[in-house]
């Protein structure tokens, strides 16, 4: 039982193999994104951030890769009676997509991320004023989904949403468009 387990591990990673899918490899990429921060306890606006991710994974197949970020937040929000400042995100995640046709992959993405940033709030109740603010490492594991474009053998594009943080009082997530290319 053991050797007939043995010889079909070998025939699969064969077969893969020579199928080409161990022959994706390395990528850098930058990405523009719109980072949303919500924070229901304080006030139920989204505030909307502006920032810039650069991007770095290998393709260990074609429907495997292994990629890390760090990006930066480029301004600030204010609704109603809260801020928030990105200062910037980092994270590590795995990625799993299906080739369709020549250039277009639909992926799934999950991981952890850090995200650190500023929150603010102030306003009067009853003629009493107050003022909240606190720098903040948000970490939590992430999820989303995207699709990269393939425009050359060397140059591709994506679109992607990801949840970077959900915990019980911060959801922090973000819509991104960018440019990747391959080693």
């Amino acid at each position: 039982m053991k050797v007939m387990m043995r010889n079909v591990l070998v025939a699969s990673c064969s077969l893969i193999a020579a199928s080409g899918a161990f022959a994706a490899g390395p990528y850098i990429g930058g990405n523009y994104s719109q980072i949303q921060y919500d924070n229901e306890e304080i006030d139920s606006d989204t505030l909307k951030i502006d920032a810039a991710t650069i991007r770095a994974g290998f393709e260990l197949t074609d429907f495997l890769a292994l990629e890390a970020r760090g990006g930066m937040g480029f301004d600030k929000d204010s609704r109603g009676i809260v801020d928030f400042e990105m200062d910037h995100l980092y994270g590590g995640y795995a990625k799993l997509g299906v080739p369709v046709g020549e250039t277009l992959r639909p992926y799934v993405i999950g991981g952890y991320s850090k995200v650190k940033g500023e929150v603010s709030a102030s306003g009067s109740v009853a003629g009493v004023s107050y003022s909240f603010s606190d720098t903040e490492t948000f970490e939590d594991e992430s999820w989303g989904a995207g699709l990269d474009f393939n425009l050359t053998d060397t140059l591709g594009a994506n679109l992607e949403y990801m949840r970077y943080v959900d915990t019980d009082e911060e959801e922090i997530s973000g819509v991104s468009v960018g440019l990747r290319s391959a080693f």
